[in-house]
């Protein structure tokens, strides 16, 4: 089988395990930059690793790519990785699964501000009043924002779930540095991981989430509430480091697993 990656940084710890995973089981991988339409290939398996840089260009071009290349699989289609990725669409696409309550306008503080094409952590603010309220989309001026409803009990936790096709291939608890100082917990953004374990109830709600944005992978954060399990966000560009790191499971030949899987089954 041919893979294409679409990942602007080749040497990327999340690009370089799909690379050793695809190579591992015996077939081609070429890796291209996502800002540059790519010729030449001849392509069975398309992943998209599509960052928040240049991130408008890099979908129109993933757009072409897949008219252009034909590739009987791509993990997380153009369309459905937008769909994911823009935070507003994508809570509007989950609107029956359990999730912070969002608002037009913000009248009740604190209130989470979200960039809605932010990643790994930005553009995500917390604002405990007015005032940061003003200062916040002053900064964001210019950009489309969805208003949440802040997780108090939750503040400094939640949980990637990582699944693939119709599973749960992994999951972690992560923690921010310091909770009481700060609201997210992104790994990014010096957090910790450590492993946990899911409820039925909790594993249905990730399995639900990526099966109702079409996704093939998805990273799944949520968080646990006095009034149950909620899903912040579905992320179609998952990174593979923190969540094989805690789960010591090798993430990246289960996805290449799920796509031989794929083919083999509509061949």
């Amino acid at each position: 089988m041919n893979f294409l990656i679409l990942s602007r940084l080749s040497n990327l710890y999340s690009t370089q395990r799909l690379v050793q995973a695809i190579q591992g089981r015996g077939h081609h991988v070429a890796i291209e930059n996502p800002e540059s339409l790519c010729e030449g290939h001849s392509v069975d398996i398309l992943i998209p690793r599509l960052g928040g840089f240049r991130y408008e260009e890099s979908l129109t071009n993933l757009r072409q790519l897949e008219k252009k290349l034909s590739p009987k699989k791509t993990l997380n289609t153009a369309a459905n990785f937008h769909q994911a990725r823009h935070k507003k669409i994508s809570a509007q696409v989950l609107a029956d699964i359990p999730q912070p309550r969002a608002f037009e306008t913000p009248d009740c503080f604190p209130v989470i501000v979200k960039d809605c094409l932010s990643s790994q952590g930005e553009g995500v603010f917390l604002c405990r009043s007015q005032e940061e309220l003003q200062n916040c989309l002053y900064k964001l001026q210019g950009r489309e924002l969805l208003f949440q409803e802040f997780i108090s009990e939750s503040q400094g936790h939640d949980i990637r779930v990582f699944i693939i096709g119709d599973k749960v291939a992994a999951a972690m608890e992560r923690v921010a540095a310091d909770p009481r100082t700060e609201f997210r917990s992104n790994l990014s953004l010096g957090g910790i991981a450590h492993p946990v374990s899911l409820t039925a109830e909790e594993e249905q709600l990730c399995i639900q989430a990526v099966r109702k944005l079409q996704l093939d992978y998805a990273g799944v954060d949520l968080v646990r509430s006095h009034r149950g399990p909620l899903i912040l966000e579905v992320n179609p560009c998952p990174g593979l480091e923190g969540i094989e790191k805690c789960s010591h499971k090798n993430i990246a030949e289960e996805i290449v697993v799920y796509a031989e899987s794929f083919l083999n089954s509509h061949s």
